[in-house]
């Protein structure tokens, strides 16, 4: 089921809105501000940001406004988490910023152990000063988020944790696995060579830049390793399409061909917003061997954004960065994501693949998580 075919999701009640929240995010928010923003029926965007913020509330507020200015939307709703002393300051300043605007403020929110309350309603019959109190699994929404195949990790640690590279034997497999692959792309690259100018060196011992200049070198290579790369590839898509998975040896071999930008471009153009490309691309940045996993982490980004899954495509995103800070993908991807651009603005930027953001000298550490695409919800055009 892809993210356009899931049943839509109706809320009817403050609890219901709650309930949506952690299906929207992708993991329960603790300690957060949450904006939903909306247009027509429909959600345009999530954002997220911690709690307590590193910024000033005030900074937070006009970070949220731009973007609300940027690609206008009909109305939002606010969802604080945790206690009023971290939760009302933020709120507050959201709701300053916004009020020159035409954006309607459906409600705003303060969630804690069970309770919530609103800063909208005064009425006490329906919101008491106490708080209301809530239970989740009493609401529809949960039940119809599971059957849209929509998933709540606890937290944004266990999203993060879902995709850590695999340990002890597993681990040990995998290295193994990674050598033969070595051997093998070595073997191919002999095979392929022309004349002299490349040895017999491993590639990827190699720095990515020093292998895309020996591939130019040899035109009989670049075309093999393409070659090989398609043939990876079309056979990942081909076995997670239909529910089946790479072997280790498969995936080694994966990843070593994804070093090269015609592979990776190939993996990256052939991406759609089916969840199983999100199921592919988190196996292999699971088993990769981890000064490998720029590439696979890249293209889990792009997939879970494109599937409506922020949080993950934030952390991809994030473990692409690690392992270089300056591959391209992954900076066009994390500036998409600072952004809460939508997944539509990728159709003219895949026809020109080598494209990314400058360099930004000082990178902030970034406090907003989007864009997420609720169950049922499409983007707006």
């Amino acid at each position: 089921m892809t993210a356009t075919e899931a049943p839509p999701i109706t809320v009817r009640s403050c609890a219901d809105l709650i309930a949506s929240v952690p299906y929207l995010l992708g993991f329960h928010p603790t300690e957060s501000i949450v904006v939903i923003a909306i247009v027509g029926d429909r959600v345009r965007f999530v954002a997220r940001g911690d709690l307590p913020a590193a910024v000033p509330p005030s900074q937070i507020a006009r970070r949220l406004a731009s973007l609300l200015f940027r690609d206008p939307v009909d109305a939002i709703a606010i969802i604080g988490y945790g206690p009023s002393t971290a939760v009302t300051p933020i709120a507050e300043a959201v709701c300053d910023a916004l009020r020159p605007t035409d954006v309607t403020v459906v409600d705003v929110l303060r969630v804690d152990e069970g309770r919530y309350w609103s800063y909208v309603c005064a009425n006490p019959s329906c919101c008491p000063p106490e708080g209301k109190l809530f239970d989740l699994t009493t609401t529809c929404v949960g039940a119809a988020a599971v059957y849209a195949g929509r998933v709540a990790l606890p937290d944004r640690e266990s999203v993060a944790t879902s995709i850590a590279p695999v340990a002890g034997a597993a681990r040990a497999a995998m290295t193994e696995a990674t050598a033969r692959a070595d051997t093998r792309l070595t073997a191919l690259v002999d095979a392929a060579r022309a004349a002299g100018e490349i040895g017999s060196t491993r590639l990827r011992s190699m720095a990515p830049r020093m292998v895309a200049a020996a591939v130019h070198a040899n035109t009989r290579v670049a075309k093999a390793l393409r070659a090989a790369g398609d043939e990876a590839v079309d056979e990942a898509v081909a076995r997670y399409r239909v529910g089946r998975t790479l072997s280790d040896d498969e995936v080694a071999w994966l990843s070593v061909l994804l070093v090269h930008l015609p592979a990776r471009d190939h993996a990256w153009e052939h991406t759609t917003d089916d969840e199983w490309h999100v199921d592919l691309w988190s196996d292999v940045v699971r088993r990769v061997d981890p000064p490998l996993a720029a590439a696979p982490a890249s293209l889990l980004a792009f997939a879970a954004w494109r599937a409506g899954y922020g949080a993950l495509a934030t952390i991809a995103v994030e473990r692409a960065l690690a392992v270089d800070p300056d591959y391209a993908l992954a900076r066009m991807i994390d500036e998409i994501l600072e952004q809460c651009l939508p997944p539509s603005i990728m159709v003219d930027a895949a026809e020109q693949p080598h494209l990314a953001p400058p360099r930004r000298d000082q990178r902030r550490r970034r406090r907003w998580i989007g864009p997420h695409v609720g169950p049922g919800h499409d983007q707006a055009s």
